[in-house]
Parts: C-alpha cells; structure tokens; sequence
C-alpha cells in the first residue's frame, strides 16, 4: 500500500476543487494533456461542509475512473450554498483511458479522510489530501 501527498492553492473556492481535479488526475497520467476532452461527465455532490463537498467530488471521479475507465483533465466548477448544505454543480471533460496513449503512474484507489484539509487562508484556498494509490 502506498500513498499520495497532495498540496493545492488556489484565489477561489472554485479554483480549488478544478486544481484538485487536475492533481488528482495528474498523479495517474504523466501528462494531463494526453487526455482528450471530448467527453463530459455532469455530476452534482453535496455536503454540510465545505472540506466534505470537496472530498465527496473527488471521490466521484474516483469512482468514474473505476466503473467507467475515464480520465479527465478540465473542470467547470460551481458551487452554492443553502442554509444547511453547500452544493458542488461540476462538468468534468476528458476520455477513456487509452493504455497506448496515456503515460499511468498511478492508480489511485481512493481519497483519504486522513489529513484531508480544506481552509481558507486570507484571500487565499489552500486544499491538503492523501491519496490512496
């Protein structure tokens, strides 16, 4: 068993959850630009906390990538909030995993809640997570 440290900043909440996206994906591919994206995944998480809503999106493109062999590379991102719960609205853009096209350094089998962060520091989102690979 082996695991990922994974450190995102970000000026927007949005920008957060997009370069997670792109981390995530990029600890699997080499080279996020190999991923075409000329197919999209349109999903909706929520969650009563902001860290859980970014932690539930990941794991939904975890979860694509084992039941459906997609990589994705882009990310439209955006994000409510409700008296009692924050909703994420993501349209993710990228292909099915092309084993002669795609450099795979990793497989990550999920995203930890062990030192899984998500603060906001002045102007400033900074994200901290663990993966499972």
């Amino acid at each position: 068993m082996a695991d990922a440290a994974i450190e995102v900043n970000s000026e927007s909440l949005e920008g957060i959850f997009v370069d997670s996206g792109k981390a995530l994906t990029n600890t699997m591919v080499d080279d996020l630009k190999s991923i075409k994206t000329n197919q999209k995944y349109t999903f909706k998480v929520e969650s009563q906390e902001r860290d859980l809503l970014l932690f539930e999106f990941l794991e939904k493109l975890v979860i694509e990538k084992d039941a459906n062999q997609m990589l994705f590379s882009e990310f439209e991102v955006k994000i409510n909030q409700t008296d009692k719960k924050f909703i994420v609205s993501a349209i993710a853009y990228g292909e099915h995993i092309d084993y002669d096209r795609h450099e795979l350094c990793a497989d990550v089998k999920a995203v930890t809640l062990h030192k899984f962060s998500l603060t906001q520091e002045k102007e400033n989102w900074k994200a901290e997570m663990i993966l499972d690979i």
